[in-house]
């Protein structure tokens, strides 16, 4: 199975004290960690935030080599369409969702990926199939 690895998996890693389970999981999956576009924006929006010194360096060097190992699948045309969808079905249940979230769970959705994400409120009312590192054995 291949998954849309959310940045708050990914960036577990950098953490002073990473969650061991977390670590592995990425390690077990490598192969199979795509990513889109607006995840990759959270991750360099994140590190960008950060006041200049080692840190950041640390996490842009991190970031720099690691992009260079991530699939990345684009944004088209189905994508945007099925995003629209999304919305246009959650906001008619009575459901809101983060935009960035949304166009994540559409990339999952056209793709046919399971989504990696301790974020689990959200993307429940999307129908994704979801995967918690946090949590599994």
């Amino acid at each position: 199975m291949k998954y849309l690895v959310d940045a708050n998996i990914l960036s577990e890693p950098t953490k002073p004290i990473p969650h061991p389970g977390v670590v592995q999981w990425l390690r077990d999956n490598e192969r199979e960690i795509i990513v889109d576009p607006v995840i990759l924006g959270e991750l360099r929006f994140g590190i960008l935030l950060l006041p200049k010194g080692k840190r950041r360096a640390k996490l842009e060097q991190w970031f720099a080599v690691g992009i260079q190992r991530l699939q990345c699948v684009p944004w088209e045309a189905e994508t945007g369409l099925r995003w629209a969808e999304l919305l246009a079905t959650l906001r008619a249940s009575g459901c809101a969702m983060p935009i960035k979230d949304s166009l994540i769970a559409a990339t999952a959705l056209v793709h046919g990926l399971a989504v990696a994400t301790r974020n689990h409120t959200d993307f429940k009312k999307t129908g994704v199939k979801l995967v918690d590192p946090f949590s599994a054995d």
